[in-house]
C-alpha cells in the first residue's frame, strides 16, 4: 500500500509540475488560455501572400480569449513594409478603465519560404533573444485574407503534452459586413477552429 501511495503521489507531482510549466509559459507568450491535448495542427495559410497588399491599418474585430487583453478596447494594428521586406508594426489599444491609449511597436519578419508566416518580436532595447520572449512575441500565421476587408490570424505553441492557440479576426473597418463575417466563420469551420471561442473586441467610443 505504501508503494502504491508513493507512486500516486509521484504521478500527481509530475502532473502538477506540467500544469505549472504550462501556465507559466502561457502567461509570458502569445498563447490563449486554452490548452488542448496533442500537438499544434498544421493549418493551410495564404498562398502567395502579398505583404504590400496587407500593409496598412487593421482593426481587431474578434479574438479568442486572451488574459492580457481583458481591459483592452479599440485595438488596432498598423503594418508598414520596410526596405528589408519586414513589417514595422504599431499596435494601439485603449485601456477600458483609465481611458489611456497604449502604443506598442514591433517587427514582423515574413518567412522566406512562406511569407504568410510572420515571426513577430516586440521592439525593445533588450537583446533580440530576450525580446522574443516578451508577451505577444511569437509566430503568427495568416490563415486567410482578401486584403481589402478581413484577415484571419492564428498562433499556436506546443507545450509538451498540450498545445495552446489563439485566433484573431481583423478588419479594415472596426466591424465586418455580414457577408464577410459569415465567410470568416465558414473558413474557421473548414480549418477546424471553433468560432464559438471568439469574443467581440470593443470598438465603440474609440
Amino acid at each position: 500500500m505504501a508503494l502504491r501511495s508513493s507512486s500516486v503521489h509521484q504521478c500527481l507531482l509530475v502532473l502538477g509540475c506540467c500544469l505549472v510549466l504550462y501556465w507559466g509559459h502561457s502567461a509570458g507568450g502569445v498563447d490563449a488560455q486554452r490548452p488542448s491535448f496533442g500537438k499544434c495542427p498544421h493549418l493551410k495559410t495564404v498562398d502567395n501572400f502579398d505583404i504590400n497588399k496587407f500593409e496598412g491599418q487593421w482593426f481587431e474585430v474578434e479574438r479568442s480569449f486572451y488574459v492580457l487583453e481583458l481591459v483592452s478596447a479599440c485595438t488596432s494594428f498598423n503594418f508598414t513594409v520596410k526596405n528589408d521586406g519586414s513589417f514595422k508594426v504599431l499596435i494601439k489599444t485603449k485601456n477600458r478603465i483609465t481611458g489611456n491609449i497604449n502604443k506598442n511597436f514591433g517587427i514582423a519578419n515574413p518567412s522566406s519560404s512562406n511569407p504568410s508566416l510572420l515571426q513577430y518580436r516586440v521592439d525593445s532595447r533588450l537583446p533580440v533573444v530576450m525580446a522574443r520572449m516578451l508577451p505577444t512575441s511569437g509566430l503568427y500565421y495568416v490563415l486567410h485574407t482578401d486584403y481589402d476587408n478581413y484577415a484571419i490570424l492564428w498562433s499556436c505553441s506546443n507545450l509538451g503534452l498540450f498545445y495552446a492557440d489563439q485566433i484573431w479576426v481583423l478588419g479594415r473597418e472596426r466591424d465586418l459586413e455580414v457577408t464577410d463575417r459569415t465567410f470568416v466563420y465558414q473558413t474557421l469551420q473548414e480549418l477546424g477552429l471553433d468560432q464559438d471561442r471568439l469574443v467581440l473586441t470593443k470598438q465603440a467610443n474609440c
